[in-house]
């Protein structure tokens, strides 16, 4: 690697518009009120059909949500 050398074919420039500016406000937001946990336990999860998938997503942010609920 020390004597490979590396074209730089462009420059991508930043330009933030508002709604990039409000997405990025919406994500804090969520991040906050979700804290440090994630929406389900980490692992491996297999499914017969992507229904029994989503069924299972649902009732996971469900739980999620009802958690975090004062």
């Amino acid at each position: 690697m020390s004597g490979e050398k590396i074209k730089i074919v462009g420059w991508r420039r930043q330009r933030e518009t508002e709604t990039e500016k409000d997405y990025d406000v919406l994500l804090k937001t969520l991040q906050a009120l979700r804290g440090n946990r994630g929406i389900c336990p980490k692992g491996v999860y297999r499914f017969r059909t992507f229904e029994e998938a989503d069924r299972w997503m649902i009732r996971m942010i469900a739980k999620a949500s009802a958690e975090t609920q004062p």
